[in-house]
């Protein structure tokens, strides 16, 4: 029975310890998941800032500004536009 007893005890304690250790990480695993969405949600906040930033950018006012103050572009002169009769059809 002295036997029984104890291969019986070194099975609970045994149990205990893996109990322990799987409640440890999950744990460890919750934590990282946290900081994964917190990462997720400064990289969205990121993402938008960006997105905003692009429209910007790419507004015809501020595209027309930089083709005439860096790049020195402006309109063509009437007399050197050519207009071309469009006969319809493919």
């Amino acid at each position: 029975m002295g036997k029984l007893n104890l291969m019986l005890l070194g099975l609970v304690v045994f149990a205990a310890i893996q109990v322990i250790d799987a409640q440890h990480a999950a744990r460890s695993y919750f934590v990282k998941l946290g900081q994964a969405q917190q990462a997720e949600r400064q990289l969205e906040v990121a993402y938008t800032r960006l997105q905003l930033e692009q429209t910007s950018l790419a507004k015809a006012e501020r595209v027309d500004q930089i083709a005439r103050e860096k790049l020195g572009m402006r309109p063509p002169e009437a007399k050197s536009v050519v207009f071309m009769p469009f006969s319809g059809g493919l």
